[in-house]
């Protein structure tokens, strides 16, 4: 369903028909504004920015919980010819300063909960330091008329988002988002995800994010009423999922972990169309549970910050049930993309079933890296491709099964280990929710495998029965040799598992399981 004719992040809000300007576009905490109102508030942004000195190309920090202000925002720097940049709230200062320094906002935007902030973001934007609440109200209602705002040219390169990645392999990268990439993902995926004007959209992911950022704005192009949820407690989705009549969300597998763990018995969804995840693996165990609770309502999908998100997905399914051979794929590439998978070290096509990195070319694919060319330049290998970075296999028919990042492969003996292979037979085990693998120093094998696993509710694993369990079921040279049962695994706000600090933890002194 399409209820605009094209699609440019600074148009949102004026293409709505006439019958849809009155209807919500976002709700927060009972809070509405409507398409209406998001057009003459982004005006006011573009005009106040404006006038406060900043010039097209300009960054500004948004450094914002979920509220609808952020679409304003995001809306009325695409008209002014600037670029929103947010940022991770929850990033400590010291990492914060990092992806201010890299920025170099010339702006930014704080609410009561980022206030502390302030310090941080202060020295790099000098024309605008603004705070969600009466003085950012009171900005807005001083803002020029309108019209002062220049209009643009269309310049499909136009740089309109720098999205900073999560770091998890080394330091946070700004990707940069133009309104070509925006333009060849929003107004077609929308009838993939089955959002449209009759349908009520639940956003409770974080819009630092590009999964979120991207449902939000699809949910806006189609005409749709996005509730934001005021926290991500499991108990507030699931009143908001039966409240409010929610027909379709975006979740990590984190969260639908957490709703399955508090869902009262019984507990029915009737408005729920469609569910769709991403960012982190699932494990066979939540997927299945997640299919009792919910029903035949998940839809996979598989991208990155690099790709505007989302490049492929595998379709909720009734017939899509555990034990079927592509329950556990990432789906295809959507029909404006192509994928393939690459050998890693030759760049040659891979045969069916083959491991090797994931390929994807199309207009969804970012330009690059702010002020990185060269990181920027192994991104892109030319020829449109994206090389990213994540191993896995194409089946006869096309379906993509990833595995692990390349980088995240172990390395024992000269012996290739999938992290993800060992980490699905840890999860398979009963005391088991939840487990990673990483590769640890080791003097006679150069890397040895570790693991750290979340018990089950109740349980107490024990170490070596966990890594005898593992060894019944692969290789000998794959059995983790380091174990340990931690509380959670940390991750970041996408819900993707920081494997560095648990290579420290699994590094540390231990006697190896024998």
């Amino acid at each position: 369903m399409s209820t605009h004719p094209c699609y440019r992040l600074r148009d949102q809000g004026r293409h709505v028909p006439v019958g849809l300007r009155d209807r919500p576009a976002f709700v927060h905490r009972g809070r509405a504004l409507t398409f209406a109102q998001l057009d003459d508030r982004a005006d006011r942004v573009a005009a106040g920015l404006l006038a406060a000195g900043l010039v097209p190309g300009d960054r500004v920090a948004l450094l914002l919980a979920n509220a609808p202000e952020t679409f304003e925002l995001l809306v009325g720097c695409a008209r002014a010819g600037l670029v929103a940049v947010p940022m991770n709230w929850r990033l400590a200062p010291a990492e914060l300063a990092v992806v201010v320094a890299d920025a170099v906002p010339r702006a930014s935007v704080v609410d009561v909960t980022t206030r502390h902030s302030r310090d941080v973001l202060a020295t790099a934007s000098p024309l605008a330091a603004l705070e969600l609440g009466e003085t950012y109200e009171a900005w807005m209602a001083a803002a020029p008329a309108a019209a002062t705002v220049p209009t643009l040219d269309d310049d499909p390169d136009r740089v309109v988002l720098q999205v900073y990645t999560s770091g998890t392999s080394g330091r946070p990268k700004g990707v940069l988002l133009t309104d070509g990439n925006l333009e060849a993902k929003v107004p077609r995926v929308a009838p993939w995800w089955g959002l449209g004007p009759a349908g009520t959209s639940l956003l409770a992911t974080p819009l630092f994010h590009v999964g979120a950022l991207s449902w939000g704005l699809v949910g806006l192009y189609a005409g749709t009423t996005t509730v934001l949820a005021g926290d991500a407690d499991p108990r507030t989705l699931l009143g908001h999922l039966v409240d409010d009549g929610v027909t379709h969300t975006f979740l990590v597998p984190a969260m639908i972990a957490r709703l399955c763990a508090a869902a009262p018995e019984g507990a029915r969804f009737p408005d729920l169309e469609a569910i769709v995840y991403g960012a982190s693996p699932i494990s066979p165990q939540v997927q299945a549970d997640a299919l009792a609770l919910f029903g035949p309502v998940l839809h996979q999908v598989y991208g990155m910050s690099e790709t505007t998100g989302a490049f492929t997905e595998m379709p909720a399914s009734a017939d899509l049930a555990p034990g079927s051979p592509r329950w556990r794929s990432a789906g295809r590439p959507y029909p404006w993309v192509e994928l393939e998978v690459r050998d890693p070290e030759s760049g040659g096509r891979c045969a069916p079933y083959a491991f090797g990195e994931v390929w994807t070319r199309s207009a969804q694919n970012s330009p690059g890296y702010a002020g990185l060319p060269a990181e920027t330049a192994a991104l892109l290998p030319g020829d449109g491709w994206l090389r990213t970075g994540d191993g896995g296999h194409l089946d006869d028919d096309g379906y993509l099964f990833l595995t692990d990042r390349i980088k995240d492969l172990v390395i024992s003996g000269g012996e290739n280990i999938s992290p993800a292979e060992v980490e699905q037979v840890l999860r398979s085990h009963p005391d088991v929710v939840d487990a990673c693998v990483v590769g640890v120093p080791d003097e006679r094998w150069g890397e040895a495998v570790a693991a750290a696993v979340v018990a089950r509710a109740g349980r107490a694993p024990d170490a070596g029965d966990l890594v005898a369990y593992v060894g019944e079921r692969v290789a000998g040279y794959k059995r983790p040799r380091y174990l340990r049962v931690v509380d959670e695994l940390p991750r970041n706000a996408a819900g993707k598992v920081l494997r560095g600090p648990l290579r420290d933890l699994l590094a540390a002194p231990a006697t190896p399981i024998r």
